[in-house]
């Protein structure tokens, strides 16, 4: 793994507990209590971040093979 990889990675993880840790739950709150309408915007970010990680991860890999 290289240490671009690994730096990207490091940046995902920190989507993923800033998304799946504190934006999503909260907007959840806040629709279960009565606050705000449904939260749209949570599901193409939910399903679209992983596969986003995965595809870019796969990028660097191969760019990282070209150059070796």
């Amino acid at each position: 793994m290289s240490k671009k990889e690994r730096r990207w990675r490091r940046v995902y993880v920190l989507l993923y507990l800033l998304i799946y840790g504190l934006v999503t739950p909260l907007s959840l709150i806040l629709f279960f209590i009565g606050e705000e309408s449904f939260p749209f915007f949570i599901i193409p970010v939910v399903l679209a971040l992983p596969a986003m990680k995965h595809n870019h991860i796969q990028k660097i890999r191969e760019k990282e093979e070209m150059r070796a």
